[in-house]
């Protein structure tokens, strides 16, 4: 779950009465608030209950018999409870997908549990529903109290002021949120946290305990979706449900050098609120956690209330009352804080960091009108078109306007050499470089008695690959949706893409490895101009659009570049022993992110670059034109993918659906099973040949397919070599337990078999004897 706020401080006490449940107090300072929400504790209100029904979506508590003990109140309004005795919860997800992550945790793909003990945190209609109970004075037992603050420090922040945000949110506010939270203590099993947040895209989520190594790993995500009914705002959303817009940002960022020869940064935003639905007053934003604020004006000068604990990455902003749609306010922050560290030549600028205030009630999609004041002596590449600049002294001024909405504000700076690049039939490149810096690293290194291989040629060879890819993928997919692009070092271990900014490691420019990686690297990011930038993944889901295809697009461009197969067969096959390797550790694809966690993070990356690069591959082997081995019914799937949604956001469905156009059939299956599904299928063959009339032969199968579900099934490709260079190619269509299948008439008899043929299903083959 993810935290924003916290304060610890003694418990509240109260004495209060059914008619109360709902009182208002006066708005209250953000620690006040907080004060209220972390000192959350039991008070002498206990009520007898005996069948009482809370139903939220498909999640139903029943609580049979047993005693209800109110929490303390926060803004004057009851917003928890605890309860002792029997009860059952009944939870089923709607999808197969969400019930199979709900197995792998609990054994069933529902969940239908005896309860012991149930602690409620809720701003929804839940005080009505204990309004109707008889309240009396008596003792709170100790473990009660032991229990809710236990819980309360579950959902904060490792530093002092952060605190969960959905609770925050819908506490600080002091309205009807629709949030509910309940943690359940289960008779067998470990405790889940079942929640309705209305702040999501997917609001019904069920959690299960994690150990604490940071702000927001308390609870971890078993099952999350959107509700049956749906709430407004839900839609192509990647996280939040669209209640808020932050449509424009004008961001002025000075740069300033220092005695040490570091760069201090301070900035000014200014952005507009446009709110689609009631939202507030209380709003959160989100800010880089070594940014400070200085201040916040609303526009007629007035200083806004606000608040970030240190070191957070969220700060919330008070607006003078809850907004309704209609409203417009423009808000300018300004900020400042050590965001760009150096060490030697380098300058280290995080290239995904949220340097201006992000949107935290609705999608981030915004155009940027950026001013820089920057030594004028370290050249800077920036999103967007750059309309002016000037030289003042030392200072260098450069403005840069995005075109068309982005979700994404970036910048590089350093001790570069800027190098225009222009190859034929490729867009031009400046290509932004510290050969200094590599020079006095391999020096440092050398002097040690180390090695350190450095290529010659460094941005010569680097930009040949931009080039050479940019224009590959310009042939294969479309035009890109920019004209001109930066290509920028950084010190890290990764490549990230931005629209026309592309960062590549350091290690890719210091040396090119023989067996394709850079070229695969510098391709990858390249073809994330299309997947990611000009076709946005539409959410969390559908992550693999953008990571699997570039991955899938690199090692395209690299078997291209390298005129044969083996380093992109290399790569896939590599690809294939991560994915067996991780399997157990592995959901689906559609569940993005939340295949990994903060202890085990990599079956992400294997599990939507990777398998996601590995889908695309089985859709252009499934394709593939056996009498002409042409490709052009795959190109022109992607080719229609692209113009279809460039510039939009793209789901899973809505690329399904492509496929389907140009595959002519159905493909819930195969998408049901290598997206939403889990299985890798194990193929035991064994073939024979017999011969045929006027002599001709045939091949006979016998495949048993293992380790998958019963109607798993795919198109094999086989490959049947008849020697002297003659070659028959036909599908094997396996579904079920076991699959006999005879093949086409044969001009010769086959010498070989191969089965499976271009790797054309991620699968283990085993071959055995007829």
């Amino acid at each position: 779950m993810r935290t924003e706020s916290l304060l610890r401080c003694a418990p509240v006490l109260a004495l209060l009465v059914p008619a109360a449940l709902m009182a208002q107090e006066p708005a209250a300072t953000f620690r006040e608030r907080l004060t209220e929400v972390v000192g959350l504790s039991p008070i002498p209100n206990v009520a007898d209950v005996n069948d009482l029904v809370i139903t939220r979506d498909v999640g139903r508590l029943t609580l049979e018999r047993g005693k209800l003990y109110l929490l303390s109140r926060v803004g004057g309004r009851t917003v928890g409870a605890v309860f002792r005795g029997q009860g059952r919860f009944t939870f089923t997800p709607p999808n197969a997908t969400e019930r199979a992550q709900l197995e792998r945790f609990a054994g069933s793909p529902a969940l239908d549990d005896t309860i012991s003990e149930a602690t409620f945190i809720f701003s929804d209609s839940m005080a009505d529903q204990l309004a109707g109970l008889s309240f009396t004075q008596a003792e709170i037992p100790g473990a009660v109290t032991a229990h809710v603050a236990d819980l309360v420090a579950s959902l904060q922040g490792e530093k002092e002021g952060t605190f969960d945000g959905g609770v925050m949110e819908a506490l600080l506010n002091g309205e009807r949120t629709g949030f509910f939270l309940a943690h359940l203590t289960r008779a067998r099993g470990d405790p889940v946290l079942f929640q309705f947040d209305p702040r999501l895209s997917e609001s019904v989520q069920l959690h299960r305990p994690v150990g604490r190594l940071k702000w927001g790993t308390s609870w971890q995500v078993v099952t999350q979706f959107t509700p049956q009914q749906a709430l407004p705002g839900v839609g192509r959303e990647w996280r939040w449900r669209h209640r808020m817009s932050v449509p424009t940002y004008r961001v002025d960022v000075r740069l300033t050098p220092t005695f040490g020869a570091d760069l201090d940064f301070a900035a000014q935003a200014t952005l507009t609120v446009v709110p689609h639905e009631p939202v507030g007053p209380w709003l959160l934003f989100g800010l880089h956690p070594k940014l400070q604020i200085d201040s916040a004006r609303w526009s007629d000068g007035t200083a806004v209330v606000q608040f970030k604990a240190k070191d957070s990455g969220t700060f919330w902003v008070r607006a003078g009352r809850r907004l309704k749609p209609g409203d417009t306010l423009a808000l300018t922050v300004s900020y400042h804080g050590k965001l760009i560290d150096r060490f030697d030549n380098w300058f280290f600028i995080d290239p995904g960091a949220d340097w201006w205030p992000t949107n935290g009630q609705g999608r981030d999609y915004a155009t940027f009108d950026v001013t820089y004041h920057s030594p004028s002596h370290y050249p800077l590449a920036s999103v967007g078109d750059r309309t002016d600049s000037t030289v003042a002294g030392n200072v260098l001024t450069t403005r840069w306007i995005t075109r068309v909405p982005t979700p994404f504000a970036t910048f590089n700076l350093g001790l570069f050499e800027s190098h225009r690049v222009q190859h034929p039939g490729a867009p031009p490149l400046d290509v932004l470089i510290s050969e200094d810096a590599h020079r006095l690293m391999r020096r440092q290194v050398m002097a040690q008695g180390g090695f350190m291989p450095q290529q010659r040629n460094m941005r010569e060879n680097v930009a040949a690959d931009m080039s050479n890819s940019l224009k590959w993928f310009t042939h294969l997919f479309g035009a890109p949706p920019y004209e001109h692009f930066y290509v920028t070092e950084i010190p890290y271990s990764l490549g990230v893409s931005f629209p026309g900014v592309i960062h590549l490691s350091w290690v890719t420019f210091q040396n090119t490895s023989l067996e394709g990686f850079d070229e695969y690297f510098r391709a990858h990011e390249a073809a994330h101009q299309w997947w990611g930038n000009g076709v946005r993944p539409a959410s969390y889901r559908d992550a693999w659009l953008a990571e699997g295809l570039a991955s899938f697009s690199g090692l395209w461009y690299l078997q291209t570049l390298r005129k044969r197969n083996d380093e992109y067969f290399k790569f896939l096959d590599q690809y294939a022993g991560n994915i067996r390797t991780s399997r157990r550790d592995m959901g689906p694809i559609w569940i993005g992110y939340r295949n990994g966690s903060a202890t085990t993070p990599a079956p992400y990356h294997v599990t939507v670059y990777e398998k996601g690069a590995w889908v695309f591959h089985m859709l252009r082997t499934l394709m593939l034109d056996l009498q002409t081995m042409k490709e052009d019914r795959f190109t022109g799937m992607m080719q229609d993918f692209y113009a279809s949604y460039r510039g939009k956001a793209a789901t899973t469905e809505d690329f399904q659906r492509v496929v389907e156009r140009h595959a002519g059939i159905p493909m819930d299956w195969f998408f049901d099973q290598w997206v939403k599904g889990t299985a890798i299928p194990t193929y035991r063959v064994a073939w024979t040949t017999e011969p045929a009339d006027g002599g001709k032969y045939r091949v006979r199968f016998r495949v048993t397919q293992e380790d998958a579900p019963p109607d798993f099934q795919m198109w094999v490709l086989v490959s049947a070599d008849l020697g002297n260079n003659r070659f028959a190619n036909f599908r094997v269509g396996v579904k079920g337990g076991q699959t006999d299948y005879v093949s086409p008439l044969l001009p010769g008899r086959p010498v070989k078999v191969i089965f499976n043929e271009l790797r054309s299903v991620l699968a283990d083959v085993k071959m055995e004897r007829w």
